[in-house]
């Protein structure tokens, strides 16, 4: 039993992958002349049956909202034709758009490392899903090109280590990663020594206050005594009970 080969239906969007997909099956079938011109020796019965093949697979490859725009078109080629006409001007528009969104592209000293690779691999996947491949070496440079200046030592570092060709975009992600955790690691280790630092200057100024009180409050004592009378001698700087002559 031969295979069966199934494709999501093309619902208006990403025509470039369908595109690719459907001629896959199209070739598979045998029946991708018909898209194009047909040859001369071919006979009418061969190329009408051939033809009737390929509008049964690209009837079963759309969704309902585009195949009913398509109702009237009687040759496989007309529909190939008219889909090639309402999409691909719209999918060379998208592919321009995320091109120039890829390439102006920078991360935010603030933004998270990680989050912004995965919006380069989503650029990335969504200009292939339009037909357009970005070369490996390509994205590693892409990739070094979007960060800020304080990472321009780790730029150098790669670039001299690796020529340009031979840049692998997981391998300058993996050192980027790297490389924010060392900084996230020195940020926390002086957030946590500043926090010790002011720990113990809260703790001396306590101790000094101690400190400061106890010997005010000596002073106060000695002060006093010197006021008060001593009722059995007469004497001052003394009271009764620490009088000499009892």
């Amino acid at each position: 039993m031969a295979a069966k080969y199934e494709i999501e239906k093309f619902n208006g969007n990403n025509f470039s992958l369908w595109k690719m997909k459907i001629k896959a099956v199209l070739r598979k079938n045998n029946c991708l002349t018909v898209i194009g011109e047909r040859p001369m020796e071919i006979s009418d019965d061969k190329w009408n049956e051939i033809d009737g093949n390929a509008i049964s697979d690209l009837h079963l490859a759309l969704a309902d909202g585009v195949l009913s725009s398509l109702a009237e078109k009687k040759t496989a080629k007309e529909i190939w034709d008219t889909l090639t006409k309402l999409y691909e001007a719209k999918s060379l528009h998208n592919k321009i758009f995320l091109k120039m969104r890829l390439y102006t592209l920078r991360i935010a000293e603030s933004t998270s490392v990680t989050d912004h690779i995965n919006t380069l691999k989503t650029l990335f996947s969504q200009l292939t899903s339009l037909g357009h491949n970005i070369e490996e070496n390509e994205r590693a440079e892409l990739l070094l090109q979007s960060l800020p200046y304080s990472y321009d030592q780790l730029i150098i570092n790669l670039t001299n280590n690796n020529p340009s060709d031979n840049l692998v975009f997981d391998d300058v992600a993996a050192s980027i990663l790297n490389e924010e955790r060392r900084r996230k690691n020195k940020e926390d280790r002086l957030a946590s020594s500043q926090q010790v630092e002011a720990l113990s200057v809260t703790r001396g100024r306590s101790m000094e206050r101690g400190l400061s009180g106890g010997n005010n409050h000596g002073r106060s004592k000695s002060r006093s005594k010197k006021n008060v009378k001593c009722y059995n001698f007469g004497k001052k700087e003394h009271v009764r009970k620490e009088c000499w002559s009892n």
